[in-house]
């Protein structure tokens, strides 16, 4: 019954990409706004999420009114990136230059020349999705973390899609060992670290100015192998979307490896902070970042 309905869902998703690939980008970016509010007013429970993570972020910065106007367009927003996704498969690489821009050629030829690989810390900022065109435009293999679906017909869909531009999905479950080898190989390794971690693996850090339980991976491999831990951010001006690759972060290092992996994971995190609040319409806030305090200390 679970894998006949998986196979449906696979299906529907295969309809809807093709039904976008058909349609041009205006049209796919008019129905994100559409499908977008719709969204916001129907799905209530992410709703909730993201109206309760604004007031805990961002309460002493914006209104209750002004944060349900960044809800909203946040739901505008991930409505969007979602049929932007659906288009990928129709990029082809001599339209990519009309549409993407990819800015910080420097940090990332630095860290080359160092040997010890990069990680390129990502965050679910923007049409983040999009970055999977990164190996094209930087004409270098890239190779990213991700977790399986449990519907495995559209993870093979999903994963067959992020790839189709030279990217490598690497699977979160038992990827330590693989990371280690390709970063010894001066390989880059894409990481999206922004999203709450299980509370067995987590190191505590302070995000917006409360306890978040948050994935040490980035922190943990720079410190073990020496790579480069280079920020990447997504904007899109107009119909331009602009990758950019900051200069890559100063890791911290006292010999107190448990120590060093919480203040370069808050460091890295206090880069994201300051990146959010530029456009906060533009994160993930439906997701439960943050924990009951209560949780926390017991």
């Amino acid at each position: 019954m679970r894998r006949g309905l998986d196979y449906f869902v696979y299906l529907a998703a295969l309809f809807v990409s093709w039904v976008f690939q058909v349609l041009p980008e205006s049209a796919a970016r008019g129905a994100g706004y559409l499908v977008g509010h719709l969204a916001y007013l129907f799905d209530l429970k992410h709703k909730k999420i993201a109206l309760k993570n604004l007031a805990l972020a961002l309460g002493d910065t914006y209104t209750e009114k002004e944060r349900r106007q960044i809800a909203r367009k946040n739901f505008v927003n991930l409505a969007t990136n979602l049929f932007v996704f659906c288009r990928i498969p129709k990029i082809q690489s001599n339209t990519l230059a009309k549409i993407m821009k990819f800015h910080g050629e420097q940090p990332v030829m630095d860290a080359l020349s160092r040997g010890k690989g990069i990680i390129f810390f990502l965050a679910h900022l923007s049409n983040w999705e999009l970055m999977v065109t990164m190996p094209l435009i930087m004409n270098r293999k890239l190779y990213a973390v991700g977790k399986p679906l449990r519907n495995t017909f559209l993870d093979r869909w999903i994963k067959k899609t992020r790839e189709c531009f030279g990217l490598e999905i690497v699977s979160s479950r038992g990827a330590a060992k693989r990371l280690l080898h390709l970063l010894h190989e001066n390989q880059m390794v894409g990481i999206l670290a922004d999203q709450r971690a299980r509370r067995r693996e987590a190191v505590w850090i302070d995000f917006f100015g409360h306890p978040a339980p948050t994935l040490p991976t980035p922190a943990y491999f720079a410190l073990k192998t020496g790579a480069a831990v280079i920020p990447v951010s997504h904007r899109l001006e107009g119909n331009i979307h602009h990758i950019i690759a900051h200069p890559a972060f100063e890791i911290i290092r006292t010999g107190n490896l448990k120590e060093d992996i919480k203040v370069n994971t808050q460091r890295f995190h206090h880069f994201l902070e300051n990146e959010i609040r530029k456009d906060p319409t533009q994160w993930f806030w439906i997701h439960r970042r943050w924990q009951r305090q209560k949780r926390h200390k017991r």
